[in-house]
Order: structure tokens, then C-alpha cells, then sequence
């Protein structure tokens, strides 16, 4: 028996609230989008069309600003006729410095882990890329760069934004659009996005076709916002600072489902999002799971989402499980069983079992030794 009709309702209504407000992933499925095959020669032909633009308008010199406010949609066009000359210039050194400290540099504070700083949540590539965009270029104002401009692609109508990953367990997220801050460098336009590619910056017809193909997005420079609602205000917009003190402010809920997210994935959340994230190297390799200790039972998840109820498919997330002597038992409510894993590694198991809604004790054994009994409520 899955969750009441009325539980379900509510739990997805929250979900879709809090995904429709961001452009990256929001009002999206998995199931909406073809698979895409990017080839080389769209590949090719983006980047011909952008070297031309970058060089006809690094010729010119002439910069033409919108004589006021405007609109994505006021703006958007192909990629060739992009005005690159307004986007502000950076240098080589500023460009590889300025990605690094982005990338790399633990920034934010939440209330509720005030000793474990984060970085902006590029791990959460499904989501959240508007609060990411404008954080990035606030902490660049911040440390005197000159402020990047926002690249927002769109994809066109019936069509989708795909980008293959493994940061989310479906292994893709689709976009409706997605935005990220870009400079100009040597005449070319080149986009931060940790999310996309943590590597490098990428010159922007190299960074579209990671999640798109020719002749299916149309593209906008915004000076002042990454929002769809906006692109230019009447003047330049200073940025601001991402909000974190208010549960629900959207850089709080990006960085929560950041988390969730890696226990979801069975990675060690304090690893990858502390010292060891997968693009660093790090000084201390990551423990191997031992069968002569105990499991730990941290907590439960459905979804990467804290705000979703428990229900099917279930996540046990703690640490030392061991592939193939693991088990664990559920009791309560009319059950006392081992449970059927689907899926196992050191940090989390998938259970995939539907339980009726109730009060359960879960425990975990490695043969005789035995994790504390943690108490797992469905809904």
C-alpha cells in the first residue's frame, strides 16, 4: 500500500513548488525529452559561428546597450548574432584564477551546520543553476573582478536541455533553460559552470553543446539578471548576496538537496562537499568498509528533498555497509522481515519494497555485529 492520495498529493505539490521556481530542471521530466546525440559537426559549426561573431565584434570595438529594461525573450536569439562586445573582458590570468576560487572556495555558512562551510552547490547540477549564477557573480564583485554577465540558453518549443551526469541517479537532467555567468576573453566568450564541466571554463559553443544540439535553443546575454523574468534593467544592477538564514530562502533549499542528493547517490556528503570534492585531489583516501564492525544508520531518505515524506523506494543512509554481507531487518506495523536490497554500497541501501505507512525499527548487521535499531516513519 503506498501513502494515502491526500499525503502523495501534497508531498509532490510541495516537490513541484520548489522545482518550478528554478529555470535548471524546473517543471521538468525524464520522460519528456528524447535522447540526445550531439555530433561533432553541430559541435563544429557552433564553434565557427561563435569564433566569427567574437572576431566581427571585437572588430567593431561598438558596444550598443538596450536603451532600457528588456526581457529574455526581448533578447534571445542564435548564438552567431550574440552582441559579445558589451560582455565585460577579463584576462587569461583572471579567467583561471577567477574559476578556481568559484569552483573551489567554501563560501557559504548554513544556520544548522555553522562549523562546516560549503560551496556553492555545483554537485546539484539538476537544480538550482539562477542561485548559482547570481552567487557567483556576487562573490566576483566582491573580490574586484569585473562582473561576468549571465549566458541563459533556452530551449525552443517541444524541444528539451539534456545534460548527462553522475550527479543525479537517473544519470541526466533536462532543463527547460539554464544559465550561467560568462566573460569575455581575447574576444571570445568563455562560461564558468562548475556544474557543467568542474574542469575548466568553456568557450560558450563548447559549454551549449554539453546539453543541447544545433538548431534546438536559442541563447541571451543578460546584463543584470539570471531569472527568465528579467535580462536588462533600466540601470546595472549591483549583485547581492545569496541568502542562507531562512529555511526557505533558495540557496538554503539548493544547498540542502545538494546534500541530499550525495547520500541518495551513497556518497559521503561531509567528503564531497568538505575537503574532498571528485575534481581535488585529496590527502586522505576515502575508507574501505570493515565486515568486523558494525553498520551505522544515519537517517532515511526518498527523495533528495527533506521537505518529501518517507515512502517507496527507501534510502538507509550510514556508513561500513558491506556488498554482499549487509543486511537489514524491519519490524513494526505487522513486519518482521530482512528486508530485499536492490542496491548497496559503503554509505547507503536501496530498498525499493512498498511498506504501509506506519512506525517502524531498522537495523543493520554485518553477520553478528549489529547497528543501533533507528526508528523509520512512512507516511
Amino acid at each position: 500500500m503506498r501513502p494515502s492520495s491526500l499525503a502523495l498529493t501534497k508531498a509532490l505539490c510541495i516537490a513541484a513548488a520548489a522545482l518550478a521556481s528554478s529555470a535548471c530542471g524546473g517543471g521538468e521530466g525524464l520522460d519528456a525529452d528524447p535522447d540526445l546525440d550531439v555530433g561533432s559537426s553541430d559541435t563544429d559549426a557552433l564553434l565557427q559561428g561563435a569564433a566569427d561573431a567574437a572576431s566581427s565584434g571585437a572588430a567593431s570595438g561598438s558596444c550598443q546597450l538596450p536603451d532600457g529594461p528588456r526581457t529574455v525573450d526581448e533578447l534571445k536569439g542564435s548564438l552567431e548574432d550574440l552582441p559579445v562586445e558589451c560582455v565585460p573582458a577579463w584576462t587569461q590570468e583572471q579567467l583561471n584564477q577567477g574559476f578556481a576560487r568559484i569552483r573551489d572556495e567554501r563560501l557559504l555558512t548554513l544556520p544548522e551546520q555553522p562549523d562546516f562551510p560549503r560551496r556553492l552547490p555545483w554537485l546539484g547540477a539538476d537544480n538550482g543553476c539562477e542561485e548559482r549564477a547570481e552567487a557567483a557573480n556576487y562573490f566576483f564583485d566582491l573580490w574586484h573582478y569585473p562582473t561576468p554577465y549571465f549566458a541563459r540558453v533556452l530551449a525552443k518549443k517541444d524541444k528539451r536541455l539534456v545534460l548527462v551526469t553522475d550527479n543525479v541517479p537517473e544519470g541526466k537532467v533536462v532543463w527547460g533553460s539554464h544559465v550561467a555567468p560568462v566573460v569575455r576573453v581575447d574576444g571570445e566568450l568563455i562560461v564558468l559552470d562548475p556544474a557543467v564541466e568542474p574542469e575548466r571554463p568553456l568557450p560558450i559553443a563548447e559549454w551549449i553543446p554539453r546539453f543541447s544540439v544545433a538548431g534546438e535553443f536559442d541563447v541571451a546575454l543578460c546584463r543584470d539578471r539570471a531569472q527568465l523574468t528579467g535580462c536588462f534593467d533600466a540601470a546595472p544592477r549591483k549583485p547581492s548576496p545569496p541568502k542562507l538564514n531562512e529555511p526557505d530562502a533558495w540557496m538554503h533549499m539548493r544547498l540542502t538537496t545538494e546534500w541530499g542528493l550525495q547520500e541518495i547517490l551513497g556518497r559521503d556528503p561531509y567528503r564531497l562537499l568538505g575537503d574532498c570534492p571528485p575534481w581535488l585531489p585529496c590527502a586522505e583516501p576515502e575508507p574501505t568498509p570493515d565486515p568486523d564492525r558494525p553498520p551505522t544508520i544515519r537517517t532515511f531518505r526518498s527523495h533528495r528533498m527533506d521537505i518529501i515524506p518517507l515512502w517507496s523506494p527507501i534510502y538507509v543512509v550510514g556508513s561500513n555497509f558491506v556488498e554482499g554481507l549487509t543486511t537489514v531487518r524491519i519490524t513494526g506495523a505487522g513486519v518482521d522481515e530482512l528486508a530485499p536490497i536492490d542496491d548497496l554500497n559503503m554509505h547507503r541501501i536501496l530498498i525499493t519494497k512498498v511498506y504501509d505507512p506506519g512506525d517502524y525499527q531498522v537495523t543493520a548487521y554485518n553477520g553478528a555485529h549489529a547497528s543501533q535499531a533507528v526508528t523509520m516513519t512512512i507516511e
